[in-house]
C-alpha cells in the first residue's frame, strides 16, 4: 500500500461551533449530547496539530515533486476501524462486494470521486500523481463528524439522531478528498480568510462532484446544499436540512449559518462560518454561466486554485483577482466579476 509522505492535517466536516453548540441542547437525549461533547473535545485535540503538520507538508513538498513516480492509475483502499480509534483499521479485502454497507458505498463514490477529477478536471488523484486513496469506516463509536487527516478519509456513523452516516452524502467525501487537493496545491493557512477559502474550495468541489454525480443543472437549489444526507431526525425537528447552504448561507434551515457578505465577516469566527462568502459567489457564478456547473464554471475555479498562484495566506480579494483572471480565459471575467460584487468581496467593487 502506498500512503503518502505528508503528515497529517485534520480538516472536518462539521464545525466544532456546531457540535459545542447542539452538545448543550437539553432537548436532546443525554447520550447524542455526551456523543456530541465526545467529538467536539477529540475535533479540537486534533485540530491543534494542524498548523505544524500545514508548515511541514509545504516544506517537503518541493522533494516530493522530485521524488514522485510518473502518474500511474489511483488505486482505492478501504479500512475498517469497527467503532475504534487506530488508523487506517483493518483492511476491507474486497469492498465493492463487501456485505458492509459502508465499505461499499466509500468504495463507490471515492471511485466516482476520482473519476470526476480525472474526466473534468483532468487530474490524477489528490496529489495530481496518482495517490493511493485509502478510507477508513466506522470510526470511533458513533462519532459525529468526517474528516481528511493529510494521509486519507475517516468517516464516522453518526450518533443516529442529530447526525447519521458521514459517508452517505456525495458532497461530503468530495469535500473531504478537495481538502488533499488543497494540501498539494496551494496549502492553505487553517485560519482566518485563507482558512475560510480552504473550507470554501472544499463545499465548492464536493457540491459541484455532488451535482455531476446526480446528472443536476446548476439552477437545482439542492446541489447547492452541503452534508443534506447526514442530518438525523432530531436535527430534522428542527427544521433544519443542510449544514450549510452555497446559495443562502444564513438561511434558516442551515445547522451552521454563515455570513452571506463581506461585510459580514467575522475575524473571530471558524473558517467553516466565513466559508459562506466565497460559496454564495461561486453557487452565484456558476448559475450566471447556466447549464451544468462542471463543464466551465468549476474548470475556472480549478485553475485559479492550480495555478500556482494562489499563496498559502490569501485573502478573498487575492481569489476573487486569481478567479476573475481565469474566468477571463473562458470569456466569463464579467460574471465572475459581477458575483464577487454580490457578496461585497472589496476587489470585485473596484
Amino acid at each position: 500500500m502506498t500512503m503518502s509522505a505528508k503528515p497529517g492535517c485534520a480538516c472536518f466536516i462539521v464545525p466544532p461551533e456546531v457540535l459545542r453548540s447542539y452538545a448543550r441542547d437539553d432537548q436532546l437525549d443525554e447520550s447524542v449530547r455526551t456523543t456530541l461533547r465526545d467529538t467536539y473535545a477529540h475535533t479540537m485535540a486534533m485540530r491543534v496539530t494542524r498548523e505544524g503538520a500545514r508548515q511541514a507538508s509545504l516544506l517537503l513538498q518541493g522533494a516530493m515533486t522530485i521524488l514522485r513516480a510518473p502518474v500511474g492509475a489511483t488505486i482505492e483502499r478501504v479500512f475498517d476501524c469497527r467503532h475504534g480509534a487506530s488508523l487506517p483499521g483493518q483492511m476491507v479485502a474486497d469492498p465493492s462486494h463487501a456485505t458492509d454497507a459502508a465499505a461499499r458505498t466509500v468504495y463507490a463514490t471515492t471511485a466516482k470521486v476520482a473519476e470526476f477529477y480525472r474526466t473534468i478536471l483532468g487530474r490524477e488523484s489528490v496529489d495530481a500523481h496518482g495517490m493511493d486513496l485509502v478510507s477508513s469506516v466506522h470510526y470511533r463509536a458513533d462519532f459525529d463528524n468526517a474528516f481528511w487527516n493529510g494521509q486519507q478519509m475517516v468517516y464516522g456513523d453518526g450518533d443516529g439522531q442529530m447526525f447519521t452516516s458521514f459517508y452517505a452524502s456525495p458532497d461530503v467525501i468530495g469535500h473531504e478528498l478537495t481538502h488533499g487537493v488543497t494540501q498539494y496545491e496551494s496549502g492553505l493557512r487553517y485560519e482566518g480568510e485563507s482558512g475560510a477559502l480552504n473550507e470554501s474550495i472544499s463545499d465548492v468541489f464536493g457540491a459541484v462532484f455532488h451535482q455531476w454525480f446526480r446528472g443536476w443543472p446548476a439552477s437545482k437549489p439542492e446541489g447547492w446544499l452541503i452534508g443534506a444526507l447526514i442530518l438525523g431526525p432530531s436535527a430534522k425537528r428542527k427544521g433544519k436540512s443542510c449544514l450549510r447552504d452555497m446559495l443562502q448561507p444564513a438561511a434558516g434551515h442551515c445547522l451552521s449559518p454563515q455570513p452571506d457578505s463581506y461585510k459580514k465577516f467575522d475575524p473571530t469566527a471558524d473558517v467553516h462560518a466565513n466559508s459562506g462568502i466565497p460559496n454564495k459567489a461561486f453557487a452565484l457564478f456558476a448559475q450566471s454561466v447556466g447549464g451544468h456547473a462542471w463543464e466551465r464554471a468549476i474548470k475556472v475555479w480549478y485553475q485559479a486554485c492550480t495555478g500556482r498562484r494562489l499563496a498559502s495566506n490569501a485573502t478573498f480579494a487575492d481569489f476573487a483577482r486569481l478567479t476573475i483572471d481565469a474566468a477571463a480565459s473562458f470569456g466569463l471575467g464579467a460574471k465572475a466579476q459581477a458575483a464577487w460584487k454580490q457578496v461585497d468581496v472589496p476587489f470585485a467593487t473596484v
